[in-house]
């Protein structure tokens, strides 16, 4: 019982922050691709916390019990929330007007990829391997246009390290690939290790630091109807 309030609790927190980020990216001058998709990003971490709630009671969703449910909070978290935040926020930090097209391309492939991934998860024939590839050709791009886009909207050190972070993925994708083309590097325990682990905290975490030690400015100003809602 305690466990499903505090679960309530954290579903009305995330939604509140979703609003909040909605409503500062629809108070800007010009209405954002990035800034809307940061607010967006939010419901997957929603939906994270319903497959962890799963997991907490024992019980399965969708036909999937322990540990696919506390894995698929886990991507939910990582794959669907930190990936697209990642995405938005390097948007942020180029001045390079076609870099920019295209990582705003990407905030619409992310979640496409999302639901292909978790097609083939549910066994849709041919999905794992056009999700992994998907997945793999957006980190590519994402590197290719922050470090060919001009990145001088954010400080050389962070700068630094968020290359560090966009670089990551691209090479755990690695093993992610075998595993959908049916040659797996790896057994599923490692999988969490090496694929899970290193881009949960390499790249969530590590460019959430740099994004947060850089704070790139948004490419629009608020409006100034709307300016206290980006104020602290």
């Amino acid at each position: 019982m305690i466990g499903i309030a505090l679960l309530t609790v954290a579903l009305l927190g995330v939604a509140l922050i979703g609003y909040r980020l909605l409503r500062r990216a629809l108070g800007r001058v010009h209405v954002l691709a990035e800034e809307v998709a940061l607010a967006l990003a939010w419901t997957f971490v929603g939906g994270g916390l319903i497959w962890l709630g799963a997991y907490l009671r024992g019980e399965k969703l969708l036909g999937f019990a322990a540990p696919w449910t506390w894995l698929a909070a886990a991507h939910f978290g990582a794959a669907g929330f930190g990936a697209l935040t990642i995405t938005a926020l390097t948007c942020r930090a180029v001045s390079n007007a076609r870099a920019l097209s295209m990582l705003r391309a990407l905030l619409v492939v992310h979640p496409v990829a999302y639901l292909v991934t978790a097609a083939g998860i549910s066994g849709v024939p041919r999905c794992n391997e056009v999700g992994a590839t998907a997945y793999e050709l957006i980190f590519v791009t994402q590197l290719g246009a922050f470090v060919l886009g001009r990145p001088d909207r954010i400080a050389r050190g962070p700068r630094l390290v968020v290359a560090l972070s966009l670089l990551v993925p691209v090479v755990t994708l690695v093993p992610s690939l075998a595993w959908a083309w049916g040659a797996p590097l790896f057994d599923l325990s490692e999988m969490i290790r090496y694929h899970g682990l290193v881009n949960a905290v390499g790249h969530l975490g590590l460019g959430l630091i740099a994004f947060g030690w850089g704070s790139p400015e948004a490419h629009s100003s608020p409006r100034p109807s709307a300016r206290r809602l980006i104020e602290p």
